[in-house]
């Protein structure tokens, strides 16, 4: 299944998964623009927020673990996806819709890595997210504080061959929806790794929503 992107032609059903390819299907006319985007592309994401409906960033050291371990136990090959990342385009501005959980901690861990190596002007560069982002939520600040711990020390001993497939070769499908309606029911309808919605989580989504059309 093909789907038309600004560089011509996206084959989604490459290294994807059944789910993923039915899902975006689905949704193909909503779709604006899909590709595939490395973790440094999306640190050099200047456009992109996290709205104020979703929920605060509820991932744990195992999470943060999880995804690590991940990492390691793909770092031999070409490309490792890690997932999908669901924006709503609005004038030029690009809210997550889905994939806020992985992006802060993937924000987390190069802010750790270029901690630790020292910046360069283009790792300045490719922070611009992590500049961007602020948090009032207790819940939110006590995680960030409690993952970043553990992420300076689970990537200590990362060498240059593992940075740059961390950087250049983890990657994501990036999906830009212009319908809101439409990029709230393709959230519901992903089953991303990471921690689950709750109820309640859904719940305040849709009311924020709902206030905001």
């Amino acid at each position: 299944f093909n789907i038309p992107d600004s560089r011509g032609t996206l084959k989604i059903c490459r290294n994807s998964n059944a789910k993923t390819t039915k899902i975006i299907k689905k949704w193909y006319e909503y779709i604006i623009n899909s590709e595939i985007i490395s973790v440094k592309n999306l640190l050099q994401m200047d456009n992109i927020v996290i709205p104020n409906y979703q929920r605060p960033y509820k991932w744990t050291t195992k999470n943060v673990n999880q995804l690590i371990d991940d990492i390691l136990i793909h770092k031999e090959k070409s490309e490792y996806r890690l997932g999908t990342l669901v924006l709503h385009n609005h004038d030029g501005v690009f809210d997550i819709v889905d994939g806020q959980q992985r992006t802060i901690t993937l924000t987390l861990i190069a802010h750790a890595i270029i901690q630790k190596q020292g910046k360069t002007e283009e790792e300045e560069k490719a922070l611009k997210i992590f500049k961007k982002l602020s948090f009032a939520n207790d819940i939110s600040k006590a995680n960030i504080q409690n993952n970043f711990r553990q992420i300076e020390r689970r990537i200590a001993d990362f060498d240059k061959e593992l940075i740059t497939f961390f950087l250049e070769k983890c990657t994501l499908v990036k999906v830009v929806l212009s319908d809101i309606s439409e990029a709230f029911q393709f959230f519901d309808s992903q089953n991303a790794r990471g921690k689950d919605l709750e109820p309640h989580d859904l719940l305040k989504a849709f009311h924020l929503r709902e206030m905001n059309n």
